[in-house]
């Protein structure tokens, strides 16, 4: 896995307003040696929002918002991608855990394991400016396990496994 998180240089180019310039951009991609079916991973991303009443809540993709599927991007190792930005008045902290996932289809279609997990984010000390990217800093199985109930209560057709498996790489 690589993970990247930029200042967005190029906000028009990003799908994003020009507004967001200086925001930042993550995109983290996957090389795995499976094929077929075998290669369908999904990125599980939850967010920490600023005064936000729980501590991390699930972050779908805006077009999937009403999906039963606990992903952010789904598919042959996928990408994520994102460029958030969040304007408020006063200081915003906002963190990010992406967890890439992948769904043993032989024990369980609807199990969901972690393979690797990174935390990632920005701090703002005001709307202009004083902006901080965070560090991408590795995570693991403790913090896949801190939210695995929130999961399990907001997707009960799906399976989250431990993150006993998470890699360091």
């Amino acid at each position: 896995m690589l993970a990247d998180v930029v200042a967005n240089i190029d906000p028009i180019a990003v799908g994003k307003s020009d507004r967001e310039r200086g925001m930042p951009v993550c995109t983290a991609s996957v090389e795995f040696s499976a094929r077929g079916y075998r290669a369908l991973l999904g990125w599980v991303q939850l967010v920490r929002e600023p005064d936000a009443v729980a501590p991390f809540t699930a972050d779908p993709f805006d077009l999937f918002a009403d999906s039963t599927a606990p992903f952010a991007w789904y598919g042959v190792r996928p990408v994520l991608f994102d460029a958030p930005s969040r304007w408020r008045e006063g200081p915003v902290q906002w963190e990010a855990h992406s967890f890439l996932t992948i769904g043993p289809w032989d024990v369980d279609p609807r199990l969901v394991v972690p393979l690797v997990g990174f935390a990632w984010g920005y701090s703002q000390q005001s709307l202009t400016g004083g902006l901080r990217l965070s560090p991408v800093e590795l995570l693991g199985s403790a913090d896949w396990d801190g939210h695995r109930s929130y999961l399990a209560e907001n997707y009960p057709a799906w399976t989250f496994g431990e993150g006993e498996h998470l890699t360091s790489h």
